[in-house]
């Protein structure tokens, strides 16, 4: 981004065998979640695999603005009509962040760089 100053990096790495055997207690995803998200996994072949994508991204933001008080659901992965990913937080207006995420059969990794 133009202009910014890189503010911090976080990366995270998922394994979906974790966030499957999680996303079995309800209060789980409503914790860690948005409906958004959840709606976007919905009952995708590789619902967990999105699912722990979405969950890596939420653990490298807190990563990249080193703030551990976050709530994870207040944290929310979208597509743009392109496919690609995008993330806002919640009570952070002019929070500007890149991600990028990619995911497998069995692990899911994001990288956020966040700008000043």
């Amino acid at each position: 981004m133009k202009g910014r100053n890189v503010a911090g990096l976080g990366v995270d790495l998922a394994e979906v065998k974790r966030i499957r055997r999680l996303a079995a207690d309800p209060r789980f995803l409503k914790r860690v979640f948005t409906p958004g998200e959840l709606a976007y996994a919905g009952r995708a072949r590789n619902r967990h695999e999105r699912l722990a994508a979405r969950f890596a991204v939420k653990e490298a933001v807190i990563k990249a603005l080193d703030d551990k008080t976050i709530p994870l659901a207040s944290i929310e992965v979208e597509n743009t009509a392109s496919g690609s990913p995008r993330v806002s937080v919640k009570g952070r207006p002019g929070l500007r962040l890149l991600v990028s995420i990619s995911h497998t059969g069995s692990h899911a990794v994001a990288a956020v760089i966040a700008f000043a």
